[in-house]
């Protein structure tokens, strides 16, 4: 028995000393198939974190083209309405940026092997609307204000606008559709792949490090895409506070000094009560602010706090010696370029500031059916306000109970 189990053991040590140069031989070729299957895997993802990225970047380009063709007409029809050449300004960027961006389209296009036909079509449109806005401005800086009006009434900009967004949501959801079958693509061809080193790495031992890199690859990727596919949005629903400090040129007049020191004191704490309530100040000048909040309740909040902590200041002052700041606000559609804030909604909050009694707050229509269910709050209706370079009337409202926070 003995002598049989020692026979045994011989053959063992046998099989596996001959076993060990074959086994030695396959975990060779595993490692080598597995490091040619990661660098090939590699250079997949790479190819095809590309092509995501590049159907990103054309969305984002027909995105912001939109954009600044909005803009465009944004400033003509203020400058039509209004005559101020301060609305040139936006219109003549946007005007200056269109060929340009067009150009970009097409080259993100063919990068992202999209559908060419269209920007060609768009193009047409874009130079079309470009020579309805040109000679509307043109005649109104020539004093035809009548003409230029005449000239939007025939509606031919509305046709080429209407005909403008339909192109561009056609480019965005083909852009789109191709973007979700690249992606699924992707990670189809990458599940597959992942399976097979995952048969291979039971031999060479080394799958758990591929799959934890490929995991990553793949999350940065996703990563990658959504940063690009949010870089078009540009526009947001928002609550703009307007503040001015009433009397400053006569407050600085009388003391200097003094003036300076409390308004100082004063803007510390209304900046914080500001932050605490989410705002973010977009302009401000010492002796007035304009802030944008998210929603018209923590505005509301906000406002109320400013005056209540104002009262609380001014209590030891005489009438003539306290500090006031008249307060208005708005809430709706505005437009964000490179961190500040553009749009109807922060000039009418401008205005309603004007309008607002000394150490009170008069808001809008629209701010008011925001916050009166979630708010006990008494509203005193000021009627509807024309106000300089909105063309329409405002439906103002003054808070009275300011004692509410």
């Amino acid at each position: 028995m003995r002598r049989s189990s020692a026979i045994d053991s011989t053959i063992s040590r046998q099989l596996a000393s001959k076993a060990m140069p074959i086994a030695l031989c396959i975990v060779a070729i595993a490692v080598s198939l597995t490091s040619y299957l990661s660098f090939w895997i590699s250079s997949e993802d790479r190819r095809a974190d590309e092509a995501v990225w590049r159907n990103a970047a054309y969305l984002s380009a027909v995105s912001t083209l939109m954009s600044r063709i909005q803009d465009a007409e944004i400033g003509q029809r203020g400058f039509l309405l209004t005559g101020d050449e301060l609305y040139l300004k936006p219109y003549t960027s946007a005007m200056d940026s269109l060929d340009p961006m067009l150009d970009n389209l097409a080259k993100r296009a063919n990068e992202a092997s999209a559908e060419t036909g269209s920007v060609a079509t768009l193009r047409s449109l874009v130079a079309q609307k470009k020579s309805e806005l040109e000679q509307s401005v043109e005649r109104r800086r020539n004093g035809d204000e009548n003409g230029s009006i005449a000239l939007v009434k025939t509606g031919q900009g509305k046709i080429l606008m209407d005909g403008i967004r339909s192109v561009i949501a056609q480019m965005e959801k083909a852009g789109l559709e191709q973007l979700a079958k690249r992606s699924d693509a992707a990670s189809l061809g990458k599940m597959r792949m992942h399976v097979l080193l995952l048969i291979l790495a039971i031999v060479a031992g080394g799958m758990a490090i591929l799959i934890v890199r490929a995991t990553v690859i793949r999350a940065k990727a996703a990563e990658k895409a959504r940063d690009e596919l949010l870089l078009h949005a540009d526009r947001r629903l928002m609550a703009i506070m307007a503040a001015d400090l009433v009397g400053y040129s006569r407050l600085m007049e009388n003391n200097e000094a003094d003036t300076l020191e409390r308004l100082k004191a004063a803007r510390d704490v209304i900046d914080t009560i500001i932050e605490e309530n989410s705002g973010a100040i977009i302009t401000t000048a010492g002796d007035s602010i304009v802030a944008a909040f998210p929603s018209a309740l923590s505005a509301i909040d906000c406002a109320l706090q400013i005056q209540k902590y104002m009262k609380i200041n001014n209590k030891d002052r005489s009438e003539k010696d306290q500090l006031l700041f008249r307060i208005g606000m708005n809430v709706g559609d505005v437009i964000i370029d490179n961190g500040d804030v553009f749009g109807d909604t922060v000039n009418i909050a401008a205005r309603l500031e004007g309008i607002a009694e000394p150490g009170g707050i008069c808001i809008s229509r629209s701010v008011r059916d925001h916050i009166r269910k979630q708010r006990k709050l008494r509203f005193e209706d000021a009627g509807f306000q024309h106000v300089k370079n909105i063309s329409r009337p405002i439906s103002a409202f003054r808070i009275r109970d300011l004692d509410y926070v």
